[in-house]
């Protein structure tokens, strides 16, 4: 369908062109046949002619106005057709794109809700049938814990964005912003106890914010950070103000984001690479999370690289 609009817009666009150059033709014979009449009328040779016959600054004022509207219209109906076409080149980039996001959202999601629920399975059934160790018990149980609390994020990922889409009401109130990212830090060592997490900051800062929104930007941040770098993972969290604004920095020494992706990994279920052969666990849905929770703080969001290796990902926020 692409191809067939590109093949009859490019055939309007050519059939332009030609009546264009055939109209200026006939205007300029025009032109030249009441030149040649005024030319016979003046020598006398048709005096019955003379008061049908325009005067010469007539003829060329004529010639000159269909030059030029001819020109005009042609020019017109051809930015028309040239805007068409990319148009539609336009909608049809998008929509591929959209495509590819849609497909690489149902890959995800339907990887990510099996795996855990497959998990949880073998494991109960192992519990079932198998007389184990309290030691070894302990461990298949936490590993359910486990299971169970990252489906359930992803729930509550999938939940959330649809509560932003559809005109999410914040609950904003004054908000220790270190006490939710000792929070987070509880949680995300119970879950990684592996994960190497420093957090620097100063003295408490208070903001005016939605807790749980803030709460679901710091984990999903740490948790990008976490997924996308080599085990074990080192993840390092900053507070500080400035003026009067709180500054968050959240850095890894994973595999950092390529500068071309930099914008593109705030979209709706973008994810860089190829989902079929992904094996990094994600969704494509925390980024824009995080972006669309501070920008309705009126906050700023930037990722860059750390150095050697690695993202930053600077969250600044309005005291």
């Amino acid at each position: 369908m692409k191809f067939l609009s590109y093949g009859v817009m490019v055939y309007m666009l050519m059939a332009l062109i030609w009546w264009t150059i055939l109209l200026s033709r006939n205007n300029q014979t025009i032109y030249q046949k009441n030149q040649l009449l005024l030319t016979t009328v003046g020598t006398g040779e048709s005096e019955n002619h003379v008061g049908a016959v325009m005067s010469e600054q007539q003829i060329s004022k004529e010639f000159i106005k269909n030059k030029y509207m001819i020109l005009g219209e042609g020019m017109v109906f051809g930015i028309s057709l040239i805007l068409g076409m990319w148009f539609i080149q336009k909608a049809y980039t998008r929509e591929m794109e959209n495509n590819i996001k849609q497909k690489n959202f149902l890959l995800s999601v339907t990887h990510e809700l099996k795996s855990p629920i497959t998990s949880v399975n073998l494991i109960t059934q192992t519990l079932l049938k198998r007389t184990l160790m309290p030691e070894q018990q302990k461990d298949l149980h936490e590993s359910i814990l486990k299971e169970s609390t990252r489906l359930e994020k992803l729930i509550d990922n999938l939940l959330l964005t649809t509560k932003i889409e559809n005109s999410y009401q914040y609950n904003y109130e004054k908000t220790d912003i270190t006490l939710i990212i000792d929070e987070v830090l509880k949680v995300i060592k119970l879950q990684y106890p592996e994960v190497a997490i420093t957090f620097s900051h100063s003295l408490p800062t208070t903001i005016h914010a939605d807790k749980e929104a803030i709460y679901s930007v710091i984990s999903n941040l740490v948790e990008n950070g976490i997924k996308y770098s080599d085990s074990p993972a080192s993840i390092m969290l900053g507070l500080k103000t400035d003026k009067n604004q709180c500054i968050i920095d959240i850095a890894d020494h994973g595999r950092g984001i390529p500068d071309s992706e930099k914008e593109k990994v705030r979209g709706l279920f973008y994810r860089t690479g190829n989902e079929e052969i992904r094996q990094t666990k994600g969704t494509g849905l925390g980024l824009y999370i995080v972006d669309k929770i501070v920008e309705a703080h009126r906050g700023r969001l930037k990722i860059s690289d750390n150095h050697p290796r690695g993202t930053v990902v600077t969250v600044t926020l309005p005291l």
